[in-house]
């Protein structure tokens, strides 16, 4: 090795592999510096004194990166890593620094640390000493792998993206010129004393509910509550009855199971555990750094298959040509306290900086803010799932945009707090073939993409399906072209289930719409104020329902509300187009998709002049989206399901016969375990879950005979040998035995 870690004898023999022609015997000959490679090997066993070999590895994976340089290899051993990996070193183009788990073992880079020593406080709360803080609302703690909620009224489940919410009755606002604005809520359901709430947080989403910001509780009584807070538009976000909010920030608001609370003068947590037994039969965690990794100036690194939990990944303007793949990324960020919702951080979730950074085939689960923020020029995100995202209501997304050339494909996007996708100062971007549901959970005027004021230098919105956004004020849009966008393609969308499948706040210039499905909830087309539409083409569209055009607008061949364009079916949401369809495509030019990721599927949509068939529905889908089998698969995250219960972050309610489908998990060249995360009193054990493929009855891969682990919310990993997994397969768990079986959590297999 370059640094002297290897025998001479592992030199030779890579010198051989190399170079035939080298000495087979005798001293080894001087090499040229491109063949010196090195594989360090890391391990929780190991020590940083070691050499870095497979049977000395060093303990932590820093260690290894503060050696590695171009064309080097660390392989991490299976294991939890307590660490922010800096790397010291870049590769180049020819010779990348690659960092992946050794063979087919589960790494975990850990943002949080453990909490350990519990004593009894009184009822069910029980304390622990925490030393480190990461400042008031950025705490947050873990219960076997679960985010617990910081102790609020009301209470709420562990399902962030669905949180229960108070609504005040009246607000009066007194709006200062300047400094902190005032505000009295009234609300019977406020039963506390006098005094109760002073120095708590407010969270709450005002006037329209754009967006979520947070105040400070100055005196409350029985019934009302007065806060300080920051105001941000004038106009549509002063508070107003209906208003939706909860408090947080008191230790009286620890009273329930699944909450928790630190006191900074003490340094001490306070914890009610689900199930209210000792949290010292449990892995309790509280999160102690920003960052798995920190690849801020780096570039040609190849980071696979790692685990990242309770942090994220941070790059900047001198990050370059690094791969991110088969990630298994949750919860990314965390922070409660936004003074003024609109300022979200960029690295609230995976921050991709610089230029041709990729992140590919991996998923990203439960973020306060971003799931992704796209930052400089020419990044790719393809075939990943992100999911659960901005929980904390702010301005955030599933993915957020900003810079030039980047390509979004091919990923399933879905439940966020605002956006799904958010675009802006953008031009030349590609976002195509993606599955986006699910938006605006806690707040309105939304979309399923979203942009705003800026001229996006032809970016493409392409062969997207997108539904699920209904939310009050002004609604949730599929497609979202707000205020002053212009010079974009839109084109093969499929939209429904929304209020509105496609808006265009003017000015609108210059944008091209062209065979897109268009099936609002009852509008089309809607655009806002005097409608400019200067230069816009609308052609080969089908809207369903109400469609308002602006000034300058050309049109020709779309279909309207009272023509019936024939679909397949949809009430089911398949808008394909039958035989017959009065739908026409006149010959718009849209070349087809040929970036070489979208693999074998065809895409949507017919580019042959006169009556070619109008393919604009989902006959042809976007690519199919895999699932990677060794990367966590959450339980309620099915394709379909026979007889279970989803309660949000677990699946339960599973007798025989029941059964949930997973569609397309990719299972490599073979796998050889299963392990799931399960929960179930011990005299329901000896019950079976089934590991099936094709259909509930299709052929048995495995058999995970269940173990009690002590009760229906104390979750254990348990295994079973499977066999016959392998490439792309429908999947299936089956639950036999009788009633009670057992709550799922996730899943994974090796």
């Amino acid at each position: 090795m370059l640094d002297g870690a290897a025998p001479e004898a592992e030199l030779l023999r890579k010198n051989r592999r190399r170079n035939p022609s080298a000495p087979q015997s005798g001293r080894v000959e001087p090499l040229e510096p491109r063949w010196l490679f090195s594989t360090y090997y890391v391990s929780t066993a190991g020590l940083d004194q070691n050499p870095g070999t497979l049977s000395q590895p060093f303990h932590s994976i820093q260690r290894a990166a503060n050696l590695a340089r171009a064309g080097d290899v660390v392989l991490v051993r299976g294991g939890v890593y307590h660490e922010t990996v800096t790397p010291t070193n870049s590769g180049t183009a020819s010779a990348r620094i690659t960092y992946k788990p050794y063979g087919s073992e589960t790494v975990t880079i850990d943002g949080a640390d453990p909490v350990r020593g519990w004593t009894l406080s009184s009822g069910s709360v029980y304390r622990a000493s925490q030393a480190w803080d990461l400042g008031d609302g950025k705490n947050q703690l873990f219960v076997d792998g679960k985010m617990l909620n910081e102790a609020r009224w009301p209470n709420t489940s562990l399902d962030v993206s669905h949180p229960a919410l108070a609504s005040a009755g009246s607000i009066s606002a007194s709006l200062a010129s300047a400094g902190p604005s005032t505000a009295t809520l009234n609300d019977p359901k406020l039963t506390q004393p006098a005094g109760y709430w002073v120095g708590a947080s407010i969270h709450i989403a005002p006037g329209q509910a754009w967006v979520a910001q947070t105040g400070t509780v100055t005196s409350s009584s029985p019934g009302s509550l007065t806060y300080s807070y920051t105001q941000m538009d004038r106009t549509y976000e002063v508070p107003k009855g209906g208003n939706r909010y909860f408090l947080a920030g008191k230790f009286q608001a620890l009273d329930a199971p699944a909450e928790w609370y630190r006191d900074a003068a003490s340094k001490t947590v306070h914890l009610w555990t689900s199930g209210g037994d000792s949290p010292a039969a449990h892995s309790v965690e509280a999160k102690a750094r920003q960052y798995a990794l920190d690849l801020r100036g780096k570039s040609y690194l190849d980071i696979q298959g790692f685990r990242i939990f309770a942090a994220t990944i941070v790059t900047d303007a001198g990050s370059s040509n690094l791969r991110l793949t088969r990630l298994d990324a949750q919860y990314l960020s965390h922070f409660t306290l936004q003074p003024v919702g609109w300022d979200t951080p960029d690295d609230s979730g995976i921050y991709l900086a610089g230029t041709r950074n990729e992140l590919r085939d991996s998923t990203i689960a439960y973020s306060a803010g971003h799931g992704v923020m796209l930052d400089g020029s020419s990044h790719t995100i393809a075939n990943c799932t992100i999911r659960d995202v901005d929980y904390n209501a702010a301005n955030g997304a599933a993915i957020n945009i900003q810079g030039s050339g980047h390509l979004i494909t091919s990923n399933t996007l879905y439940n966020s707090g605002r956006n799904i996708v958010r675009a802006s100062r953008l031009s030349a971007c590609r976002i195509t073939h993606n599955l986006i549901h699910d938006g605006g959970l806690q707040t309105t005027d939304v979309g399923g993409i979203y942009a705003y004021n800026t001229d996006a230098g032809n970016t493409e919105i392409a062969y997207n399906r997108i539904y699920n956004l209904r939310t009050g004020g002004f609604g949730g849009v599929g497609l979202f072209l707000d205020n002053n966008s212009s010079h974009y393609l839109l084109h093969h969308n499929v939209v429904w289930n929304t209020n509105t499948a496609l808006k265009m706040n003017d000015p609108s210039r210059f944008n091209q719409v062209y065979n897109n499905t268009l099936a609002g909830g009852g509008t089309s087309l809607a655009i806002y104020n005097n409608r400019d539409m200067t230069g816009s083409v609308f052609k080969n569209n089908i809207f369903t329902g109400t469609a308002i055009f602006g000034a300058g607008a050309t049109r020709s061949n779309n279909i309207y509300t009272g023509t019936d364009p024939r679909f397949a079916n949809a009430a089911a949401n398949d808008y394909t187009l039958l035989a017959g369809s009065p739908a026409i495509d006149t010959g718009t030019v849209v070349a087809p998709y040929t970036d070489g990721y979208a693999g074998t599927a065809p895409d949507i949509g017919a580019y042959e002049s006169g009556r070619a068939p109008f393919y604009v529905g989902a006959t042809a889908p976007p690519i199919a989206v895999t699932r990677n089998a060794r990367l966590t698969i959450q339980a309620e995250s099915y394709d379909a399901q026979n007889g279970v219960l989803n309660a949000g972050p677990i699946i339960g309610n599973t007798g025989t016969g029941d059964w949930l489908k997973y569609a397309r998990v990719d299972f490599g060249a073979g796998v050889t375990s299963f392990r799931a995360r399960i929960a179930l009193a011990n005299d329901f054990a000896g019950k079976r879950i089934e590991v099936r493929t094709g259909s509930p009855t299709g052929a048995l891969a495995g058999t995970l005979i269940t173990t009690g682990t002590g009760g229906w919310a104390t979750y254990l990993t348990e295994s079973a040998t499977v066999s016959g997994l392998r490439g792309v397969l429908d999947l299936y768990l089956v639950f036999q035995g009788g009633e009670g079986v057992a709550n799922v959590d996730s899943f994974v297999f090796a």
